[in-house]
């Protein structure tokens, strides 16, 4: 039995997490003993990872990469000293961070773990950069190219060295991650999230534990995710009015949570902008969004950059369309025309409006949509072949 690490950042709601679960769910507990190292202990996730041992907290890691309001007492007092030690730190020439990781995961490393996986980049990757350990994997989740601007460009084509296999969760995020580190495209891969499609039906047969949230005789329109600035979610309310203008009748539904203040901030904001509130609802995070999609008519996703859309897969399988903007990898999961649409969000009123008008093309797309089967198989036989 092959005995195995994933580092991850936290336990909150995202697509990563959600990723690990499902994988966690169908790997194959005679073959492989999963230990999770979470380096912030904050989240609902933390009950929701099954088939795996989930290590104990380690303070000083935690204290590092903590959000301040995720912490009270001793945690917090502990998160500002070593934050302001590493302020220090950085201007006497000592990298704590660095310091703090390399000693954890060379402690880590002599558990004889047979494989290390970061299970996202950033402070994932670069703390199992440090494990001494032959068989170190990296997944990429994002738009590299994005989050080198996001991180002011750091230079990480060295701590990717130390991996001997980098899996991107696209063909789009793998040739734009091989454009920035050329060095280790070698050795590349582009897999698909694993996704448990049978957990996923089950619990969309669950019920719904929102009372805000009700189906009419309207048209019901969800979006899933975290309140962040890539999921432009501020811009449904002036989407939203486009359709009142022009004499829709549907109710839309914002599931997420996390993220971003001053995200969640502007949405609200421009929902009162827009004179929207009866036709936007935010419903904050919830641990079973399933249920929600299926009672739903569409998924949108208004995502300026999305990896591999783990709530686009989700809605396919539960057989509802989608629309989408048009991000990079939007392609590879969307039949344009044929289970949903791909088009800039500044179109993106007018195929909604078509598909809520038009019930022959919507009816079309429920059709195509129900023949829908995620090739899970596939993907975790590619994951296997790395561990």
């Amino acid at each position: 039995m092959k005995k195995i690490i994933i580092v991850i950042t936290n336990f909150r709601h995202g697509g990563t997490n959600k990723s690990l679960q499902n994988l966690l769910s169908i790997i194959d507990t005679n073959y492989y003993n999963v230990d999770v190292f979470v380096m912030d202990h904050f989240g609902p996730y933390k009950a929701m990872l099954p088939n795996c041992n989930i290590l104990r907290c380690e303070n000083f890691v935690e204290a590092l990469i903590a959000h301040f309001n995720d912490t009270k007492g001793v945690a917090r007092l502990r998160s500002l000293f070593i934050k302001l030690m590493c302020k220090l730190g950085n201007y006497i020439g000592f990298d704590i961070a660095n310091f703090i990781f390399k000693c954890t995961a060379r402690r880590f490393s002599k558990d004889k773990y047979d494989v290390a996986i970061a299970y996202s980049e950033g402070v994932p990757t670069k703390f199992v950069s440090y494990f001494d350990i032959d068989n170190k994997v990296a997944w990429v989740r994002c738009d590299y190219s994005n989050y080198l601007k996001l991180n002011n460009y750091p230079n990480e084509r060295n701590i990717y060295e130390s991996f001997k296999a980098v899996v991107c969760v696209s063909d789009f995020t793998k040739q734009v991650f091989c454009k920035q580190i050329p060095n280790v495209a070698n050795r590349t891969f582009a897999i698909h999230n694993i996704i448990n499609s049978q957990g996923i039906l089950k619990a969309a047969a669950g019920n719904i534990d929102d009372k805000r949230f009700f189906t009419s005789s309207n048209f019901v329109i969800i979006s899933i995710g975290r309140i962040d600035p890539v999921k432009r979610f501020s811009e449904i309310p002036k989407i939203a009015r486009l359709l009142i203008d022009s004499g829709c009748d549907f109710s839309w539904y914002i599931v997420g949570d996390g993220g971003s203040v001053d995200e969640l901030n502007k949405l609200y904001d421009n929902i009162n902008k827009y004179n929207v509130n009866k036709y936007v609802l935010c419903l904050g995070g919830k641990n079973n969004p399933y249920p929600y999609i299926a009672k739903s008519d569409l998924l949108v996703n208004t995502s300026i950059s999305e990896a591999c859309p783990n709530v686009i897969n989700e809605a396919k399988i539960i057989h509802k369309p989608v629309v989408c903007s048009d991000f990079g990898s939007a392609s590879e999961f969307i039949d344009d025309g044929v289970n949903g649409y791909i088009v800039p969000i500044e179109q993106m009123a007018d195929k909604i409006e078509l598909l809520i008008k038009d019930k022959k093309e919507y009816n079309k797309m429920m059709i195509n949509i129900s023949n829908f089967i995620y090739n899970n198989e596939l993907y975790l036989k590619q994951v296997y072949n790395l561990l």
